[in-house]
């Protein structure tokens, strides 16, 4: 359905819009969209789609390329993939192959054009008529400079399946752990909200008896951390959450400001708390208890 706002690696509005029509049901699948989803080889991406929805419309130019690019509908999406063109069709040894992987991943146009003589007699060898040849090898030297390394694509592509995993099955766990991870970027802080708006998951505010230091899970929804709040400092949190274990939880503005006001918590501390409703539910408004901060603060100095 191309819901993957926080599936790493699928978040784009051209990566949704691929994977809502390729349907992908397989690690390698995914693996093939991180590969053909950059400069140069997305143009092979309709191509891709259409093969994977239409096997007969598959065609390889020799029989010999079918075990090669069957994996990934008759089309070239990896340096692996060039490799075993090489070897299969022109007689290439492991290593003189992967010079040409090497020429390929450092953008090498005039070592990877050398070999051109060599493909095209190799390829003669197994009775590849040289317009074949020609042909493929000219598809290879353009498809070389964006060419991604399989291995790499596949460990994203197992991250991506484990965060989606873990989204559909895991969703209010798995948004509060992605919004605590962009705490800093209030962008993404704001596109994950409106995601959990549409996974029907409520975000609650922060609140001192309740909050922890991260977003947490709290009955089918997600509660705001300590973290996200302005001018409270780690060592006010942990003296936060430290009495609230040891003593309970805090019963009135007046019983909070006792048994914290310090130099972690300050006024600062106390006037942002009271302004983002994490105090809220204590037995005074917000106005009441901004204006009995100078009162309780003198007494508590």
């Amino acid at each position: 359905k191309g819901l993957t706002d926080g599936v790493f690696q699928f978040e784009s509005a051209g990566m949704r819009r691929v994977v809502a029509d390729l349907c992908p049901a397989s690690i390698e699948d995914l693996t093939a969209v991180i590969s053909l989803y950059r400069p140069g080889p997305m143009q092979s991406i309709p191509k891709y789609i259409r093969n994977r929805h239409n096997p007969d419309l598959i065609q390889y130019p020799t029989p010999l390329l079918k075990p090669i690019l069957d994996v990934t509908y008759g089309c070239l999406v990896y340096q692996e993939q060039v490799m075993q063109v090489f070897r299969a069709l022109a007689g290439y040894s492991f290593a003189k192959a992967d010079i040409v992987r090497r020429a390929m991943s450092k953008k090498k146009h005039d070592v990877l054009q050398q070999e051109r003589a060599n493909f095209i007699a190799g390829c003669a060898k197994n009775r590849i008529s040289e317009q074949t040849a020609t042909a493929l090898f000219e598809e290879i030297s353009a498809f070389s400079s964006y060419a991604f390394n399989k291995a790499h694509a596949a460990a994203y592509a197992t991250v991506a399946y484990q965060t989606a995993y873990l989204k559909c099955n895991y969703p209010c766990a798995y948004m509060a752990a992605l919004l605590t991870s962009v705490l800093d970027r209030a962008d993404k802080v704001h596109g994950y909200i409106e995601e959990c708006s549409r996974m029907n998951i409520s975000l609650l505010p922060p609140h001192v008896n309740y909050s922890s230091y991260q977003f947490s899970v709290e009955d089918g929804n997600i509660r705001f951390g300590l973290l996200a709040i302005k001018n409270l400092g780690k060592g006010g949190i942990d003296q936060l959450i430290a009495e609230r274990n040891a003593h309970g939880p805090y019963t009135s503005f007046y019983n909070l400001c006792k048994r914290l006001y310090s130099k972690d918590l300050n006024r600062r501390a106390l006037e942002s708390l009271i302004q983002c409703g994490a105090l809220d539910g204590l037995g005074a408004t917000r106005k009441e208890m901004c204006a009995a901060i100078p009162e309780i603060s003198s007494a508590l100095e």
